[in-house]
């Protein structure tokens, strides 16, 4: 049974009846409208789903959030994919998620909806579809994070996901998981316990609490997911550290190193396809991103930060929670043990314990049994290549290589692993010979990321000269310590030289270099409202129709730029730039009337004094109120005026019929009111006219009226 109320604000008819079948595959009870303006007085509802124009300070949305009931949610949907605007919405505390509609299916709308109206947030299996594998593993300290980075990209090169998306994923799972074994630990009253924890020994050390690592794939996405046991992540936090690397300005070069502050967010904005965080207010925190492998470049269309917290009485507080679920925290508990079930007794207890008691006492006798007779015992030598590795011997600290290892049982088998900072660890499984045997460990030393971006991107990287066959953005591993030349090249731009050196192993740094235009172009960025109006550039029209184009022009040339969509007032500008200039133009189209002018002369058109065309003229969209219609020729001579007014949204259709009036009689010209004397060829409009005549013989001046008419001609050929 439907019981939770979902209002759908769309105006696009195929559009609402996607979110309404979304909503509707959630449990909501949807009611559709096409404008906010039809809401009833009084909303009523639970969730609302409001698609939104090109503008986040959209009147109608700022009036509608005023107008929201209280503990009620807004899912805002932006035409296309934009950053910045999704982090300035999820600002507002009645905003969770914030959806783009390009590409949008019924799916993300559904989950979006019942993480909202019910709250059941945490795991892979919300995003991804029924019968998919979900893979699970526990991370606990830096070498472990390596392992599992491998594991996943491994599991993704089977799947066959591009190399460009599989270092999408290795940059995301390894932010996340820094986060969740480094930022996210806290002590019992809630401070950091790395926060004055050096990045070299953050590394070496570990909290008891591993963080959850799943991830899947389906051939056409593919999820990851980590989870810590803390909860100490907040939205204002995540919002904070976006919004700085959005605004920040610096130098080019940003050192991203364990433990910054908000990078790595950003890199994980600009490279997801979805992105989800899921706190649970000081019991656990998960961070999901999916990725579209069939996407031709890297956009985000989904960004939720959904929050739960607990009241004074054990209670979830959070969107939609309607019942308790099992849900790891940092003490090793579950949800329901926050509040105790009364305990329950049965009859067969006595039983049950007698058997238990026997049990245990079976179990003792197995594991005492070998002790009574010991096996021989072992010695093991283990070496490191390099040396100074740490060495574990079932999970047990044993010291330094090179060392010896006493006290071991002969024939049995022990998992012997080396671990050393900047290095990937070697496991081997030794089975330990009668007296002393030898084992040697080989670390292979790990790489540090360097990430390449450019302003603009898009831009080919060569690395020592070589390509690198990928355009930046890019992540390229480096060996600690080692140089190397990166030039970046794209059409119409400076070619770039960066001289970069290798971090440390686990760190990341990041160069950020502006592209120079070359002194033989200029640029030419054009932002438009709304998006889909034609734009010319010299009569040639940039397609497809976009909120934003970019061109190169010649330098020092005059071009003419229009934009123009039906029902909105041309705009229309003329530029020059120099050699390597760049210029960005906001045009914002006002919605008017249409002025149709039909006539039957070739003229030019002026409206208030500009020129707009010349005759036959297209419809043309023009502002509410009274204009000024002028039409003008040389050819024969054409001088008319008139006033016409324009309503906002109707069509205004205006007939001019115009006639010649020709002078033969020798010496004589004719004037027409406030136009210039001499002439012999007039066009005037149909009907009677008044002409004052001349003779250039004798001076003098009579006034003659004629009747013209439409297309017709009058001769005047006697004085």
């Amino acid at each position: 049974m439907l019981s939770k109320r979902v209002i759908v604000i769309a105006a696009d008819k195929p559009f609402q009846k996607r979110l309404i079948a979304g909503a509707m595959a959630a449990g909501g009870a949807v009611q559709a409208f096409s404008s906010s303006e039809e809401l009833p007085g009084r909303i009523e509802a639970d969730l609302v789903l409001y698609a939104m124009g090109w503008s986040i300070t959209d009147p109608a949305f700022t009036s509608l959030l005023a107008r929201l009931p209280e503990g009620a949610r807004l899912v805002p949907i932006l035409p296309a994919p934009q950053l910045e605007g999704m982090v300035s919405l999820l600002i507002d505390p009645r905003i969770s998620t914030v959806l783009v509609a390009e590409e949008m299916s019924a799916q993300s709308v559904s989950g979006s909806v019942s993480k909202l109206l019910y709250g059941d947030l945490f795991g892979l299996e919300k995003v991804m579809p029924w019968g998919v594998r979900i893979y699970n593993m526990l991370v606990g300290d830096y070498q472990e994070k390596s392992l599992a980075i491998a594991t996943i990209g491994d599991f993704a090169s089977a799947m066959g996901v591009r190399r460009k998306y599989r270092e999408q994923i290795d940059q995301c799972i390894d932010e996340m998981l820094m986060n969740a074994l480094y930022d996210a630990p806290v002590d019992e009253d809630g401070k950091p316990l790395f926060a004055e924890v050096s990045v070299k020994e953050r590394v070496g050390l570990r909290v008891a609490e591993k963080a959850q690592v799943q991830y899947a794939c389906d051939g056409e996405h593919f999820a990851v997911a980590v989870r810590d046991s803390f909860g100490s992540l907040h939205k204002e936090t995540v919002l904070q550290y976006l919004d700085k690397c959005l605004h920040a300005s610096g130098p080019e070069q940003i050192d991203r190193k364990a433990g910054g502050a908000g990078l790595g967010l950003y890199l994980m904005a600009n490279s997801a396809t979805e992105i989800y965080f899921h706190i649970f207010d000081g019991r656990a925190t998960e961070v999901m991103c999916t990725f579209d492998l069939g996407a031709t470049r890297s956009q985000l269309r989904s960004f939720g930060i959904y929050q739960e917290s607990l009241d004074t009485q054990g209670r979830s507080v959070g969107p939609g929670v309607s019942g308790v679920r099992t849900l790891p925290t940092r003490l090793g508990r579950r949800r329901e043990d926050i509040a105790p079930l009364p305990p329950r007794s049965t009859a067969l207890l006595p039983v049950m314990m007698t058997f238990a008691v026997l049990l245990l006492i079976t179990a003792v006798t197995l594991v005492a049994l070998p002790y009574v007779r010991r096996a021989p015992s072992a010695t093991l030598k283990i070496e490191t290549d390099p040396p100074g590795a740490t060495v574990y011997i079932d999970g047990r600290t044993r010291g330094v290589a090179p060392l010896k290892v006493d006290g071991l049982e002969a024939g049995r088998s022990y998992a012997v692993r080396s671990t050393m900072i900047g290095h990937k660890d070697d496991d081997q499984l030794v089975v330990a010979a009668d007296g002393e045997s030898s084992v040697r460990l080989r670390l292979t030393g790990l790489s540090g990321a360097v990430v390449i971006e450019s302003d603009p991107p898009g831009a080919h990287v060569f690395v020592d000269g070589k390509d690198s066959g990928s355009l930046s953005p890019v992540t390229l591993e480096l060996a600690s310590g080692k140089r190397a030349e990166v030039k970046l090249h794209k059409d119409g731009f400076l070619e770039q030289t960066l001289s970069i050196t290798g971090p440390n192993a686990g760190e990341r740094t990041v160069y950020h270099p502006s592209l120079p235009l070359s002194g033989d172009v200029a640029a030419l960025s054009i932002e438009v409202d709304p998006p889909n109006a034609t734009v010319t550039v010299d009569g040639l029209a940039l397609m497809p129709p976009s909120a934003l184009h970019d061109t190169f022009l010649k330098p020092a040339a005059l071009h003419h730029i229009k934009i123009s969509a039906p029902g909105f007032i041309d705009f229309r500008d003329d530029v020059t730039l120099g050699g390597g200039e760049h210029k960005t133009i906001k045009a914002h189209l006002g919605e008017g009337g249409v002025l149709a002018l039909k006539t039957n002369v070739v003229a030019r058109v002026f409206i208030d004094d500009k020129a707009v065309g010349t005759c036959p003229l297209a419809p043309l969209a023009l502002t509410e109120g009274k204009h000024t219609l002028q039409l003008k020729a040389e050819r024969p001579y054409l001088r008319y005026s008139a006033t016409v007014s324009v309503e906002k949204g109707k069509t205004i259709e205006h007939r001019l019929d115009f006639g010649t009036v020709e002078v033969k009689a020798p010496g004589i010209t004719a004037q027409t009111a406030g136009g210039p004397e001499g002439m012999t060829m007039l066009q005037l409009p149909a009907g009677p006219q008044k002409l004052a005549l001349s003779n250039k013989d004798t001076g003098e001046k009579r006034e003659r009226e004629v009747v013209v008419a439409p297309g017709g001609k009058v001769v005047i050929d006697a004085w």
